[in-house]
């Protein structure tokens, strides 16, 4: 119950909505109150033929021609439908406001669900697929709707209602009251019985049809792949069988459900038989009017309804059980990577990297680095190479943070990463990635992604900076060109010097290049290789990089090897002491003399950067 409980805290802001709805539920309960009197005078003083009485009497007193039947039947008739009209007006009323407080409520918990997913740890996303991550905050949050109308709206609603309707039916007949308020307890017990499975089959159908939003995401992101090795017909092939499931598990929920409104119409069923078989001796009696007892009836079945609204909260928190459970497992759980207490703004920093003997793996007792210890001086480039597996990858993604060690420290100028806020970290880190990825939206703003502030000529300049600035000027747009998902529309080359024109852009102290050159032609490598020279001067700069050609100029190498530090140094110290570097150099010069000798020209190119042969 607690859970629940916690989603109705969405509700708190909206006192003047929830005032409007009592204000307006009570109208509605009011006029609904009204609905079967008009009824009751057609029967007992229009074809009965008796007398008015009492409060009638006085009423049809002041409206003309309500003296003789024809005209007391043209107020009825009238009276009928103006209680009907504004009934109708109000119920309108009601369901507005309450959508319009109740979807506020949605949309604020699918923003905090937002929020909390983007800021869970890398590691999480690897593990979760993207497709259960949006299920839950476009489809789960709505469990908000469904708490707060099974706690708040329909009992609130309903109470008034049946206020009302038992203060006339006791004032009717305080017997046949009574004896329409021996069904509730059945109508309780057949919720209670029935919730459990209510429960079960809808975690069922929950965990289903995420599991479908989470097939259907990955098979259109790798829709290169499904299409080049002919899989479609696999994939729709498991799409079906996935929706078999779904649909098993809606029959089930639904026979659940309908076994629920059987026992409780059979129960309702029972209780309106005996109150017309007491309420029509009561008419032969003739303490009660043949009118009246249509009124009770009428009564009977709008209390009857209320009471189901109750009775039913209980299969409703179930039924909505699978969406709330699936809301706190985000909510409640805590980020493994967040600001601890007391966590302080970092300044600028110049740029002193020290990683002290840092110990990580992404699963307990599989650590990927052990005993890291590698220190860059401000504006020094430090090259980190290996064989693939060696944890260089996983190195980057703890200088940003994504991660925290096991054991050691990361330290940036004497603050450890861990004591100073997150936000303010990574504002001093940029990150160019193997695989540049672009929103989207413009060009314009993918380059000032990390800086949206920043004015038309330092975005340009940013570009030209990058050798970006003449392939974005033959866009259809310019920098107004709004770019395909994933950048797919530019080629590998122009992705990636627009990641480049957006770290030049955020101008940070500290800059990580993860295999920044890898799969480009020479041509290409080349201007990109000329922009990466501009965006690293004078900063601290940390580049993985395969293709050892770009980094021997680097003012230190480390080489790792089954994540750890196997060694480091310069180009010609590691090459003069003829161990795992020198080795991985010429396995790469001997490749690359091969590639050359295939080439159509036979020609050898050189890096645009000068950093050697490749």
């Amino acid at each position: 119950m607690k859970r629940y409980l916690q989603l109705l805290r969405y509700a708190a802001p909206y006192r003047r909505g929830w005032a409007l709805i009592l204000v307006v539920s009570l109208l509605s309960t009011a006029f609904s109150l009204l609905q079967p009197w008009p009824m009751k005078v057609l029967v007992d003083n229009v074809l009965g033929g008796s007398d008015p009485s009492g409060i009638l009497q006085g009423v049809l007193d002041l409206l003309p021609g309500a003296g003789s039947p024809g005209g007391l039947l043209a107020w009825v008739v009238l009276a009928g439908l103006v209680v009907f009209v504004a009934n109708s007006a109000f119920e309108v009323a009601l369901t507005f406001a309450w959508i319009k407080v109740g979807q506020r409520m949605v949309y604020n918990l699918a923003g905090d669900l937002f929020a909390h997913i983007q800021r869970r740890s890398l590691l999480f996303h690897s593990r979760n697929p993207v497709g259960d991550s949006l299920s839950r905050i476009t489809e789960d949050s709505w469990s908000a709707y469904t708490v707060a109308n099974a706690l708040l709206f329909a009992p609130g609603n309903a109470l008034v209602t049946m206020i009302g309707v038992l203060a006339i039916m006791l004032g009717m007949d305080a017997g046949l009251t009574l004896l329409s308020l021996a069904v509730a307890p059945f109508m309780a017990g057949s919720s209670l019985l029935l919730g459990k499975p209510i429960r079960a089959a809808a975690q069922v159908r929950r965990k289903l049809e995420s599991r479908i939003q989470s097939h259907v995401q990955r098979t259109l992101s790798g829709i290169s792949v499904v299409q080049a090795f002919g899989q479609e017909d696999r994939e729709r092939s498991r799409f079906r069988e996935m929706t078999r499931a779904v649909i098993r598990a809606h029959q089930w929920s639904t026979v659940v459900g309908k076994l629920y409104d059987l026992s409780s119409g059979l129960i309702t069923t029972l209780g309106t038989a005996a109150i017309l078989w007491v309420g029509a001796r009561h008419v032969l009696e003739g303490s009660l009017t043949v009118g009246g007892l249509l009124v009770f009836i009428s009564y009977l079945g709008l209390l009857q309804g209320q009471m189901r609204a109750f009775a039913g909260i209980y299969s409703k928190l179930q039924g909505a059980s699978a969406g709330v459970d699936r809301v706190a497992e985000v909510v409640e759980v805590k980020h493994e990577v967040k600001d601890e207490p007391g966590a302080r703004p970092m300044p600028q920093v110049e740029g002193h990297i020290i990683i002290e003997n840092v110990t990580f793996g992404y699963e307990p007792g599989r650590p990927v680095l052990e005993d890291v210890y590698i220190e860059a001086l401000p504006g020094q480039t430090i090259a980190i190479v290996g064989p693939t597996g060696a944890g260089k990858s996983t190195l980057a993604g703890l200088l940003m943070r994504f991660f925290d060690p096991w054991k050691g420290t990361m330290w940036i100028d004497g603050y450890d990463a861990r004591e100073v806020q997150l936000r303010s970290l990574r504002s001093q880190v940029s990150l160019v990635l193997q695989e540049p990825l672009l929103l989207p939206i413009t060009v314009a703003e993918n380059i000032a992604y990390g800086r949206p502030d920043a004015t038309m000529e330092e975005i340009e300049a940013a570009a030209r900076a990058a050798n970006a600035h003449n392939f974005i000027m033959k866009l259809p747009d310019g920098y107004d060109t709004i770019l395909g998902e994933r950048g797919g529309t530019l080629s590998g080359g122009e992705r990636q010097r627009l990641s480049i024109a957006r770290a030049l852009l955020k101008d940070a102290p500290v800059l990580i290049l993860d295999e920044p050159t890898s799969a480009l032609d020479a041509e290409t490598e080349g201007l990109l290789m000329e922009a990466l020279k501009r965006l690293m001067q004078g900063r601290t700069t940390f580049i993985i990089a395969h293709r050892l050609s770009t980094i021997r100029n680097a003012d230190r190498i480390v080489v790792m090897q089954r994540g750890r530090v196997a060694e480091a140094g310069t180009h010609e110290e590691l090459m003069r002491s003829g161990g795992i570097y020198s080795r991985l150099y010429g396995a790469h010069l001997k490749g690359h003399s091969v590639r050359e000798k295939q080439k159509p020209d036979g020609k050898s190119r050189r890096s645009e950067l000068g950093v050697g042969a490749r």
